[in-house]
């Protein structure tokens, strides 16, 4: 059986992942959020937080100009900007290439426009949140919260992420006659341990996300029942 999720628990997946990219939930200045992070990943950009060296804010601009956006002629120049990676480049505290300002400026200025908005919504539910979907249909899960911790890995490490941590631990998954619960405990004990062993180390201080996606799972709420508390901000 596919896996089914209401509005509610999309907008409850959507919060966790909020507060975990950015420390709150979204808000419509959410859309606006730019800066650079000590990742070497360049621009992280908007209420998902994409980033310039992952290609998912190169493909939220390529939408917005497709759309029209009011911003559109004045991002139109930087597809190269986009294209190379250059904001990777960039030290995280500044100072910051002239270039590079322009950008950020531009960036925060279009988050406010509807088709921004639409452009980052739908590029990550077609490059992130649709790769999830499929994956829990693949390994047979039927929770709101199996899906969160699928997501938050597509989110994090890519979409082919969630196949590697697969691969790290025996647990059965339930399309193979395993259950459920058992399987993302270990899932998430998998990712923590790599996450908190990886060589960029800069990953071990994310361990939090798997801390607070068992403290869902060690409360029973797998139907991702609102209210409920992410570190200490409140999904409602």
């Amino acid at each position: 059986m596919p896996i089914t999720y209401t509005p509610a628990q999309r907008h409850a997946i959507n919060g966790v992942l909020s507060i975990f990219e950015t420390g709150r939930m979204p808000t419509a200045a959410s859309y606006s959020t730019c800066t650079i992070l000590p990742d070497g990943a360049g621009i992280s950009y908007g209420t998902h937080q994409s980033t310039d060296r992952a290609g998912s804010l190169d493909a939220i601009v390529k939408r917005y100009i497709e759309l029209g956006g009011v911003h559109a002629a004045a991002l139109q120049p930087y597809l190269p900007y986009f294209a190379a990676n250059e904001s990777a480049a960039e030290p995280p505290k500044g100072p910051w290439s002239a270039k590079t300002r322009a950008v950020i400026d531009i960036l925060k200025a279009a988050g406010a426009d509807p088709k921004m908005q639409q452009a980052q919504e739908e590029v990550f539910d077609r490059d992130y949140f649709m790769p999830a979907v499929n994956h829990a249909n693949q390994i047979g899960l039927t929770k709101a919260l199996s899906l969160l911790v699928v997501y938050d890995t597509c989110i994090h490490s890519g979409p082919g992420g969630v196949t590697m941590i697969r691969n790290m631990f025996a647990a059965k998954s339930p399309a193979n006659g395993g259950t459920e619960a058992e399987w993302v405990k270990a899932y998430l004990n998998a990712r923590r341990n790599w996450l908190a062993t990886h060589k960029m180390t800069i990953l071990h201080g994310t361990v939090y996300r798997m801390d607070a996606l068992k403290a869902l799972v060690d409360a029973g709420n797998w139907d991702l029942v609102m209210p409920f508390k992410i570190r200490t901000v409140t999904v409602a």
